[in-house]
């Protein structure tokens, strides 16, 4: 599999692959996207993520922002395990992690 193959990409509103540090600005501003399009909420399935880093923990906080300043609400689903971990370690659960 190819460097860029690798990557995260959005297929609808699912994050597919791993987000990585070159293409970090094309993954958050694919989101920033499909929040300016939403009504009020937006759900971003987590679920296809292949990798779980700190790179996708801020991705999300990004994505988090951006909704809060455009006066819309995301919502983070399918969150993988070893993402949740990285989360509750860095106190973020009250803000990402709506089912807790």
């Amino acid at each position: 599999m190819s460097e860029q193959a690798a990557d995260s990409r959005f297929d609808g509103r699912r994050l597919h692959g791993r987000v990585r540090f070159g293409g970090f600005a094309a993954t958050r501003a694919e989101g920033e996207r499909l929040i300016d399009a939403a009504q009020g909420e937006v759900e971003i399935d987590l679920g296809g993520l292949s990798y779980s880093s700190s790179l996708a923990v801020g991705a999300m906080v990004a994505w988090y922002r951006y909704a809060f300043h455009q006066g819309k609400v995301v919502h983070f689903s399918n969150v993988p395990p070893e993402l949740r971990k990285i989360i509750v370690v860095s106190g973020l659960q009250e803000f990402l992690l709506n089912d807790e």
